[in-house]
């Protein structure tokens, strides 16, 4: 039996797995919930289990500051590839850089 981490990697890096576009529910959700009912249109957006972006790069459009966090450390170059990169968005591709993050906050 694989363990979570091992599994995933298999999956990204050798199967080519991860989405293509934002899922419905995702797009759903920031229409109905975050723009209209809580009239929230920009902020800090963390994106966990973030793959290779897909999601994050969706809410950057929409102008939130996003910081992905997965357990695969080479989705790192994909997700800053479709997110935009550089110091807006961040990956935190292991559990150790997440606890440092959240301790400075």
């Amino acid at each position: 039996m694989q363990d979570s981490l091992s599994a995933y990697k298999e999956k990204y890096d050798d199967l080519n797995y991860g989405l293509s576009f934002a899922d419905g529910h995702i797009v759903r959700f920031y229409e109905r919930i975050l723009k209209y009912k809580l009239g929230f249109r920009a902020g800090n957006m963390l994106d966990f289990g973030c793959g290779k972006g897909v999601h994050s790069a969706y809410f950057a459009s929409k102008g939130y500051k996003c910081f992905g966090v997965d357990i695969v450390p080479s989705l790192k170059q994909a997700y800053e590839k479709l997110v935009g990169g550089g110091g807006a968005v961040r990956l935190y591709s292991q559990i150790q850089a997440l606890r440092d993050f959240l301790r400075k906050r």
